[in-house]
């Protein structure tokens, strides 16, 4: 009896050796992915879907995916920077939420992932940077911000002031 292979070719054009599956071809060689039967199925499937998150630092949030206790938060979250980002500072706190609550998972953990919770702890540091950049940029383009309520900006009015008596005539 001639020994079945998977028949699919290799790069000299010979047939590939392995022992092929019910399909006839082998696990290397299993054809093409026709992807889900039922897609809507596979949609739900989908829904909550946390396995590849790591930090969560990546992790997409929209108003949708909030839980309860978030959706609360959501709404006490202080808006008083420019309506354009509002919602853009509101997820950065939420975010925060989540990654100290993945924090505090591995700390109680009774042998906890300490490359983990560095990678958590690099995250909010990053995320804390990027929450300032945005808390930063946003008194700088708010109208209500004038040069005379800037502590910094005043001081270098009167360097300039002393600067310009200084010089000579």
């Amino acid at each position: 009896m001639e020994k079945k292979i998977c028949g699919a070719k290799t790069r000299q054009g010979t047939p590939f050796k392995k022992t092929p599956l019910k399909n006839g071809r082998c696990r290397l060689h299993g054809g093409k992915s026709t992807g889900p039967k039922n897609k809507e199925k596979h949609r739900e499937s989908l829904k909550g879907n946390k396995n590849a998150i790591v930090t969560g630092e990546y992790e997409i949030i929209s108003f949708d995916t909030l839980l309860d206790d978030e959706k609360e938060l959501y709404e006490m979250i202080p808006e008083d920077i420019n309506k354009q980002v509002k919602g853009r500072y509101k997820i950065f706190e939420i975010r925060t939420r989540r990654l100290m609550q993945r924090y505090t998972v591995q700390l109680e953990k009774e042998r906890p992932d300490f490359r983990l919770i560095t990678r958590i702890e690099e995250a909010l540091t990053r995320l804390d940077a990027r929450a300032n950049e945005l808390i930063r940029e946003m008194r700088e383009l708010s109208p209500h911000n004038t040069d005379d309520n800037n502590s910094l900006d005043q001081l270098v009015k009167i360097f300039a002031k002393v600067r310009d008596t200084r010089k000579p005539t």
